[in-house]
């Protein structure tokens, strides 16, 4: 199967979400029962990379982001 059977990695902003969350790319396979790299290929389809740092609210806050 490839990524564009599974509802979830059709939605960019449901994929964005859950790697903003912090989950790996791994973890999300797992859970949608497809393959890292159907994961991947819908992250380069919807132009989307793994987030090397999330900010907190507080600190955007503070940093005016």
């Amino acid at each position: 199967m490839t990524w564009y059977d599974y509802p979830l990695l059709q939605n960019r902003e449901q994929l964005r979400r859950e790697l903003l969350s912090g989950k790996k790319v791994l973890t999300i396979a797992r859970e949608l029962g497809c393959s890292r790299a159907a994961v991947t290929a819908a992250m380069r389809h919807h132009n989307l990379t793994r987030p090397f740092l999330t900010i907190g609210e507080q600190t955007r806050k503070k940093l005016r982001l």
